[in-house]
């Protein structure tokens, strides 16, 4: 393994110059750390495991007083603490590459903390490149799955450098749509839509397409249009990402597509990727992330239209019915009938609402906790209220709330946490309209609004 002595030597004195400064301006980890990072990516820094990039010491400069120049080391510094070259076989590459798969199995399962803790007590200054690269990606997954964006942002940033140095097409496309997430998180949705374009650009020159992930990426550009204001941009995303599920459409399509991608893999010699392909197309849980991801992009289409163009809107979930009934997929029925039973509250046919709203619910129910799912109760509880029927309003409320926290679903759980504050305000419950606009502040501090 070939060593970076002098990204090695950076990194270790970095750290010392700035626990010195913190411990000079009396600063705890936690008050250097706050909002932008966490105690542990301070400590990490301080112990020479990890090199913060530029912006962050920045970042961290200014807070102490310094320039970032003044956290670099010198020259003399450097040749004192490292006379002559290094050489060092700190771990064999079989032991990073289970350590890495480590921490990319934790945070599949939900515990992204103990994989950035594992991640952080490997120094990736000691790694190959190839190691490297993944080492700052799984990092900044982890990061992001706990909320931890800035750090995201910038530990991708450094990997995104690394992928386009080795030529990593695979990686390079997932660190901009992981980092487009970041920024989104962030309310920078003008940067998401420029990296999520870019990530487009690279998908539509390469020979090997993953339908799945390409229509994700037009879901999230469609989201951003939204968030934008551009409702007519955002259909148009949201309708070619259902076009590509379209496609997919039963187990055997979902294992067709994903032959092809392993035979397209073993054409160009990228072999660990074509293995990966094919386990996939023996999957057939990608057929269910397939429907579900189907069932968002009715969601989200029908939002949109009911916004722009109440007409368009009702001939759009009449169609769609008509078209899904055939496919027998609950999750997806039920995006369309609840998005449908909003159109009909939207014009006080409280009865057809209602109507819709409990078909939504009965389809999606069996299917687990979904937004989809949460979707249908929360709007089931808003006609319930418009027809003063506020306990079985609340049940639904809150139970669709509960669940978009279990999902951490932080921005739609903010928005309707409102929305039920406010009716319960206008019902005379302050109590426990109180509660629920607490609820929306909790949620939106996570997502660092």
């Amino acid at each position: 393994m070939s060593p970076e002595p002098s990204s090695s030597k950076i990194g270790k004195s970095v750290g010392e110059k700035l626990r010195a400064a913190r411990v000079a301006q009396r600063y705890t980890q936690s008050k250097l750390a706050a909002p932008d990072f966490s105690v542990s990516y301070i400590s990490a820094i301080e112990r020479g495991q990890i090199h913060p990039s530029l912006r962050a010491l920045e970042i961290l400069a200014a807070r102490l007083g310094l320039s970032s120049t003044q956290l670099l080391p010198t020259k003399a510094q450097q040749d004192e603490r490292y006379p002559g070259s290094l050489s060092f076989n700190e771990r064999d590459d079989d032991e990073v590459e289970l350590l890495l798969l480590e921490a990319q199995v934790q945070i599949r399962q939900g515990v992204a903390q103990s994989a950035i803790e594992q991640l952080e007590a490997l120094s990736p200054k000691r790694l190959k490149r190839a190691h490297h690269l993944q080492h700052h990606y799984l990092l900044g997954w982890a990061y992001y799955k706990v909320a931890h964006y800035q750090e995201c942002d910038y530990t991708l940033t450094e990997a995104l450098q690394l992928a386009k140095e080795l030529q990593d097409q695979y990686l390079h496309v997932r660190i901009l749509n992981l980092q487009a997430l970041a920024q989104a998180a962030m309310r920078n949705y003008a940067q998401a839509l420029v990296a999520h374009q870019h990530c487009l650009e690279i998908l539509e020159q390469n020979e090997t397409q993953d339908p799945f992930f390409t229509a994700q990426i037009y879901m999230h550009m469609g989201l951003h249009y939204n968030q934008l204001g551009n409702a007519p941009q955002a259909l148009v995303m949201f309708h070619k990402a259902l076009e590509l599920t379209e496609n997919l459409s039963s187990a055997q399509d979902v294992q067709h597509a994903y032959l092809q991608m392993c035979q397209q893999y073993s054409d160009h010699k990228e072999y660990d990727l074509a293995t990966f392909s094919a386990h996939k197309s023996t999957q057939l849980h990608h057929w269910e992330v397939s429907k579900q991801l189907k069932s968002e992009l009715y969601n989200y289409i029908g939002q949109a239209l009911l916004q722009e163009d109440m007409e368009q809107a009702q001939a759009f979930f009449e169609q769609a019915l008509a078209k899904e009934r055939l496919s027998h997929d609950p999750l997806t029925l039920a995006s369309i009938k609840s998005s449908y039973a909003e159109w009909f509250f939207t014009q006080r046919q409280l009865e057809q609402a209602e109507h819709y709203a409990h078909e939504a619910y009965e389809e999606a129910q069996h299917t687990g906790d979904t937004v989809i799912t949460a979707n249908a109760l929360i709007v089931l509880g808003r006609i319930e209220y418009a027809q003063h029927k506020l306990e079985d309003g609340d049940s639904h409320f809150v139970a669709g709330l509960a669940m978009l926290g279990r999902l951490e679903s932080h921005e739609e759980l903010a928005r309707e946490s409102v929305r039920y504050a406010e009716l319960l305000e206008q019902a005379g419950k302050e109590h426990e309209a109180f509660t629920y606009f607490r609820s929306a502040f909790q949620s939106q501090q996570k997502l660092g609004k």
